[in-house]
């Protein structure tokens, strides 16, 4: 049984740290510690966490950068267990959780294990939906690259990995404020198969203050991984259109008729077809209506 240590980033979650915490101290799984890493809170996260009577629970404060990605970096250096796994401050993890993914790591072979999460889009609400899907096209197990490719489907808190391999891929990137476990996925899944325990073993309880629910944030977060990731995508057949036609509604919703009309056009020229040339014809009509390109190239048509 190899020590895994489990990393808690949390921001003003007084009101649910400690249940997500207690689901991790719960798990049957018995070399394991906590770390959980307060991000400046300004309630009573610290107090919440320092009344858990467990001496496997560490509290440490992050000392910078700011920001979830800081947090996560901070917990993972103040530890040297061989196997890291992250806890978000407002989720749980079902019995067992940790045990069977280590049970998979323990086969060898395998750089990383992750499980299916169940999501509850209002507190207090049922598991609204199956991440990843029950009918996701794959591959989930194994080289998952071709399907990290298309998306996301791999949540931060459903993840166990091994420490040297998550050094190598150089930890989180502070710049980002949302996807950072897609990010971090697609330098992970590089260094060797992954393994999948097909069973919701965690439940994201979205809250809303979440930066999962910011789409100025995600579409930031979108942009920088096609810079840092665009000649991985274009490996993948359709996955750098796909891209491209979701920035292009990102920046459709946001206003920004120019570059929606942009990455329009990059994404019918790349996989064209009837639908991806009539909205690119059509943002580009917008974009003029508009008032001008903002200095982006929107010509629509391959």
């Amino acid at each position: 049984m190899s020590r895994v240590a489990v990393v808690v980033p949390c921001r003003d979650r007084a009101a649910t740290v400690g249940e997500a915490v207690a689901s991790v101290l719960a798990q049957d799984y018995p070399d394991l510690e906590v770390v959980a890493v307060d991000d400046g809170s300004g309630d009573g996260t610290v107090a919440v966490l320092e009344a858990i009577a467990d001496p496997r629970l560490r509290v440490l404060r992050n000392p910078g950068p700011p920001g979830v990605s800081g947090a996560r970096n901070h917990g993972v250096a103040a530890t040297e267990a061989p196997w890291i796994a992250f806890q978000d401050s407002d989720d749980l993890w079902r019995p067992g959780k940790l045990r069977r993914q280590m049970a998979r790591l323990a086969e060898g072979g395998h750089v990383a294990a992750y499980c299916a999460m169940e999501v509850s889009r209002d507190p207090g609400s049922p598991a609204a939906a199956r991440i990843p899907a029950p009918d996701h096209p794959g591959p989930l197990e194994g080289d998952i690259l071709p399907a990290l490719a298309q998306g996301s489907f791999v949540s931060t808190q459903t993840l166990v990995l091994r420490r040297d391999v998550f050094a190598a891929a150089g930890g989180f990137d502070t710049g980002l404020r949302a996807l950072v476990d897609w990010e971090l996925m697609l330098r992970v899944a590089q260094a060797g198969p992954v393994a999948f325990v097909d069973a919701p073993l965690v439940v994201q309880r979205m809250q809303p203050n979440s930066i999962t629910r910011s789409a100025t944030a995600r579409l930031a977060a979108q942009m920088r991984i096609l810079d840092r990731h665009g000649a991985l995508l274009a490996r993948y057949p359709g996955a750098l259109a796909r891209h491209h036609d979701r920035l292009a509604g990102g920046h459709r919703r946001a206003g920004d008729w120019a570059a929606a009309a942009h990455h329009a056009g990059q994404a019918a020229r790349l996989a064209p077809g009837p639908r991806s040339l009539g909205k690119a014809v059509w943002l580009a009509a917008r974009a003029r209506l508009a008032g001008g390109r903002d200095g982006r190239r929107d010509d629509p048509v391959p």
